[in-house]
């Protein structure tokens, strides 16, 4: 899709009732299910956006990051931008666009927001996260943090909307299968996998 086009259906994406985490729960791992069925105490707070600009060939796209490698459960893993929210941060929108600015140099007066989706709690790793769909209608020269991120993934929206998940059994140690889209030939799956679908049917009920 056009990128000039895609901009004609945010007032529609944001008028669009959220399908929430039943939609999210189809790119969960079934030990993830049986997580958020348990108490959730004092979670730590982040936001991450999904950003949408326009591509090279006036495609719609949006950013996926790699990060870094740490010793923590998400190093090296495949996600959006983001992160914790500070207290210095008014709101987790605030906290997403500051984010945004200190891992990809994407200044936060180029972007606008369309709006969030379901809020997803992280078992592992104890996060509670905020994810907001915005988009950027200026082109940026990336100035990418080496500390947090290792790679900037492009995705393409057409190859977003037409991804089926598949499958997979070398994420988990449990031996079971673990639900995974394959975007860019990067494998995303967990959080990030659960907060696409969502994403994934929101914009294609507007687009229907």
């Amino acid at each position: 899709m056009q990128f000039h086009s895609f901009l004609e259906f945010v007032p529609k994406i944001q008028e669009l009732r959220l399908p929430g985490l039943s939609e999210q729960l189809t790119m969960a791992p079934a030990i993830r299910k049986q997580l958020l069925e348990k108490s959730i105490i004092n979670p730590k707070k982040a936001a991450v956006i999904c950003l949408f600009y326009e591509g090279m060939h006036g495609e719609t796209c949006f950013y996926l990051i790699r990060r870094s490698s740490y010793p923590g459960v998400h190093s090296n893993q495949v996600g959006f931008p983001g992160g914790q929210i500070d207290s210095a941060d008014q709101t987790p929108w605030d906290a997403a666009k500051r984010e945004l600015w200190e891992e990809l140099g994407i200044s936060t007066t180029q972007v606008s927001r369309i709006r969030a989706i379901t809020p997803l709690y992280i078992p592992p790793s104890h996060f509670w996260v905020d994810c907001f769909l915005a988009y950027s209608t200026r082109q940026t020269e990336l100035n990418i943090d080496q500390d947090e991120v290792k790679e900037v993934i492009s995705v393409s929206l057409a190859e977003f909307i037409n991804i089926k998940k598949s499958f997979t059994d070398q994420l988990e140690n449990n031996g079971n299968k673990t639900p995974i889209y394959t975007l860019s030939n990067n494998i995303v799956w967990g959080a990030t996998a659960m907060m696409l679908a969502e994403i994934k049917s929101i914009i294609s009920q507007a687009l229907s």
